[in-house]
């Protein structure tokens, strides 16, 4: 009972990072280069292949059926999670991306 809970439990993990990773590629391919450069970070199409390996690990280590692997918690697979991390809480916010809290063009201050 435990090794089949045990077995969805990843799976579910690792189909979130797929997902996550997949997001994060097409959320950089519709960014421009120049808000890359702008931010300070990396270019562009640097981070769309540092996101396009980390999706192809994540595809990776799916467990079977879907994929090959045993699921993302080996260490290429959590490699592939933190740059996917890494993306969404540091580059994202700050190439424009929208925040979690609403309307990004309120001021700080006042009424």
């Amino acid at each position: 009972m435990f090794g089949s809970l045990q077995a969805m439990v990843v799976l579910v993990i690792s189909a979130a990072a797929l997902a996550g990773a997949v997001w994060g590629v097409i959320d950089a391919a519709r960014r421009p280069d120049t808000a890359f450069r702008n931010a300070g970070k990396l270019t562009k199409t640097i981070w769309l292949a540092i996101l396009g390996v980390a999706t192809l690990i994540a595809f990776i280590s799916l467990p079977w059926p879907l994929g090959t692997g045993g699921g993302i918690g080996g260490i290429l697979g959590i490699v592939s999670v933190v740059a996917v991390i890494v993306y969404f809480v540091d580059v994202r916010p700050k190439i424009g991306g929208p925040t979690l809290g609403g309307n990004s063009n309120r001021s700080s201050g006042g009424w």
